[in-house]
């Protein structure tokens, strides 16, 4: 035989022998069984009812898309510390409390936490595996819900869980159908903060206002004036303010403005200044006289009222204060209407005008003047005030017999505000 002719029938047989080894490779992928991860969850997301590091109780809910029509009849929940490749569990993660909510998007029977797991899912701190036993899903958005977790401790972080569904209820890996990733972040709290600081506007001046609804001001910035004229007093009659400038009077009240954040109130008390001379200093009189003690009409100190709230006769020796109404022509922070009793600061009761919410006061309902120095109340509130004034009526009369001179008195008014 010639060795020529043995080459054909070898190289022929070489030839058939590469091609069947390619057909083999080709082949056996094919008969090993449906492939892993056969496709991409899409619209993957994950929600945290609270970001706080090591925060239990939260809820996690799980959002995805599932690309085409299948029945799922399990699904893995594996937390990792990557995205890719080796899966560390997140420190301080726990899912071991977790509490199946309810999913959305699944039709057939229900989920149930599986605690005991099988194939590639084993339940732990970081997995969580759920199944039940039938379904008949179609594509399209799911939500799984799980309550009562324990975020990662480490601050400003991520972490991620993979998800895999499977059309078993055993999470083989033969039976898988779709997995993603999604991402989850805890992050330190931040605290806003801010003070407010105590406030306290108290003024003292007069004003032409006598109502309580005309603004006297938007503040205490606008309150002035230091003096209150009766004018010249006659025994015919008791000099009220304000008195106008035809009976010698400037024609002004007294007043004085409050604002302040005190949640537990303020008072306003006055004393009076104790002048030069003798007895009656704090009333209303020439500086520097000698006056009698008790009532005498021929020295040159008129009579105070007293603490207690008095009736006023002309040509009977008086002299006293009283509060003719609560003016809230300045308040915004609040409804403030003294004629319907909507309003903070209230009157003391020696001081309180008519007596009513109805302004004004009245020479029968009368005055009252602490002429010793001693302090004493006026007015007070049960917690914050804005801008509210007291409207300080002046009164007084002098007697048949009163020497002539120019008589004055003053005021020291003081707050004190509870915060």
């Amino acid at each position: 035989m010639n060795l020529l002719s043995l080459k054909v029938p070898f190289r022929s047989l070489f030839i058939f022998l590469q091609i069947s080894i390619l057909m083999l490779a080709v082949a056996i992928p094919l008969l090993s069984g449906p492939k892993a991860y056969a496709a991409q969850l899409t619209s993957r997301s994950l929600t945290l009812s609270s970001a706080i590091p090591a925060a239990s109780g939260v809820t996690y809910t799980y959002g995805f898309t599932v690309p085409t029509a299948t029945t799922i009849l399990s699904i893995m929940f594996q937390a990792c510390s990557a995205a890719i490749g080796t899966c560390t569990a997140p420190s301080g993660l726990s899912f071991s409390s977790r509490v199946l909510g309810s999913p959305t998007g699944f039709t057939g029977t229900s989920f149930a936490v599986d605690t005991t797991g099988a194939n590639d899912c084993t339940p732990g701190a970081a997995v969580i595996c759920i199944n039940r036993a039938s379904g008949t899903d179609t594509n399209g958005a799911k939500t799984v819900p799980f309550t009562t977790i324990t975020n990662p401790s480490t601050t400003n972080s991520t972490f991620f869980v993979r998800i895999t569904t499977y059309s078993s209820d055993d999470y083989d890996s033969a039976n898988s159908l779709d997995n993603g990733t999604v991402a989850g972040a805890v992050t330190q709290t931040l605290t806003i903060s801010a003070r407010i600081q105590e406030i306290l506007n108290f003024c003292v001046g007069n004003t032409t206002v006598d109502d309580a609804t005309t603004s006297p001001g938007a503040d205490c910035s606008a309150i002035s004036g230091t003096t209150v004229d009766l004018g010249t007093l006659d025994a015919s009659a008791v000099n009220t303010s304000p008195v106008v400038a035809g009976s010698g009077g400037n024609n002004t009240n007294g007043i004085a403005m409050l604002r302040t954040n005190a949640s537990s109130g303020a008072t306003v008390s006055y004393k009076s200044i104790q002048a030069s001379g003798t007895n009656h200093l704090g009333a209303l009189r020439v500086s520097g006289a000698s006056c009698n003690a008790g009532t005498v009409n021929t020295d040159q100190c008129i009579t105070s009222a007293g603490t207690t709230q008095a009736a006023f006769s002309a040509g009977t020796e008086d002299f006293g204060m009283s509060i003719a109404g609560i003016n809230c022509g300045s308040t915004t922070a609040y409804t403030c209407t003294f004629s319907s009793g909507t309003y903070n600061l209230q009157r003391d009761s020696q001081y309180d005008g008519l007596g009513s919410n109805t302004y004004g006061t009245s020479n029968a309902q009368g005055y009252a003047w602490d002429e010793t120095g001693t302090l004493d109340q006026v007015a007070s509130s049960a917690g914050a005030v804005d801008d509210e004034s007291l409207i300080l009526v002046f009164a007084a009369t002098p007697n048949a017999v009163t020497p002539t001179g120019s008589y004055q008195t003053q005021a020291d008014f003081i707050v004190v505000a509870t915060y």
